[in-house]
């Protein structure tokens, strides 16, 4: 069932970069992050209010997941934490994806598997299995590639700032994910709980860089309205409580879990960017794409 739910918040992600690309292209990023974070944290209000006042619309088996349960000042404050690392890398992330080509963008952003092993090793000093190793291996050699690959196009890595933020933001992905795992296991919140008041809160600090830094250069920074906003919102929540909700279950499952969600969301953005967007020199990016696959399947099935 879970490898199911899997499949389908993958696709869902990899809809959503393709939305994302076509919503920012031409687009001020700032207002289209927050109409899209207005449209998701409205989906989670009801749910918030109905858990309040209604607990018990959510007995049962399948509407206890969707219990929004109450939180100490703490943990608000933790989610705070969450939100605002999770939105700086989407400032990143959708300034990088606005002028990268997506064929580009989809590997690059699927090393953050990668770069979270790396990071676990450097900062907790965790050991890493032979097979891990291979995979960061694969992962800084599918970057080299990808690297030669984009100078055919104009992009230089060394010297092209849209390409720092796009590591940037998988960084702070990577970081996300360490601190999900922290949320889930350690402060024992519940997955709709996390990203019902996660949304909310994105919206709120969003709403500020809407109405004092986009607004008063809105002349400056242009802003048209894509109907891709909504589909934006609507798939990476979907998605998302699916991913948070599998993080909860056995080891079995949530090593099976990042490496469908990635490896899919990656193939379904990249094979939209040939046929839909048709982007440039394919073939060149075709084997960095499928090292990157492989070191995905070597940092998620580690031995």
């Amino acid at each position: 069932m879970w490898v199911v739910l899997s499949l389908i918040s993958a696709f869902l992600l990899g809809f959503y970069d393709i939305f994302k690309k076509q919503t920012v292209v031409n687009n001020a990023i700032i207002p289209v992050l927050f109409y899209s974070t207005l449209i998701s944290g409205l989906m989670f209000v009801p749910f918030v209010l109905l858990s309040q006042f209604k607990p018990f619309i959510f007995e049962g088996d399948f509407m206890s997941k969707l219990f929004i349960e109450p939180l100490t000042a703490r943990q608000h404050l933790l989610i705070m934490g969450k939100t605002a690392l999770i939105l700086c890398s989407w400032m990143f992330s959708y300034s990088a994806m606005k002028h990268l080509p997506i064929t580009v963008v989809g590997p690059v952003n699927q090393l953050r598997p990668a770069i979270s092993v790396i990071l676990l090793f450097l900062i907790f000093q965790e050991k890493l299995t032979w097979l891990q190793w291979t995979g960061v291996v694969l992962a800084i050699v599918s970057f080299y590639l990808m690297n030669r690959s984009g100078k055919l196009e104009g992009i230089h890595f060394k010297s092209n700032k849209w390409v720092y933020m796009l590591l940037g933001s998988a960084i702070l992905v990577a970081l996300s994910g360490v601190y999900d795992k922290f949320l889930l296991s350690k402060e024992s919140i519940s997955p709709a709980t996390i990203q019902a008041w996660y949304t909310i809160y994105d919206f709120l600090m969003m709403a500020v860089l809407f109405f004092l830094i986009w607004l008063p250069k809105r002349k400056e920074q242009p802003f048209e309205w894509r109907w891709g906003i909504v589909a934006m919102a609507v798939f990476v929540t979907v998605a998302d409580v699916i991913y948070l909700t599998g993080l909860k279950q056995e080891a079995a499952v949530v090593v099976l879990i990042p490496l469908i969600l990635y490896g899919v969301r990656l193939v379904v953005s990249f094979v939209y960017g040939i046929f839909g967007f048709k982007e440039q020199n394919i073939r060149s990016k075709i084997i960095p794409l499928l090292m990157v696959l492989a070191a995905l399947v070597c940092l998620c099935l580690k031995a």
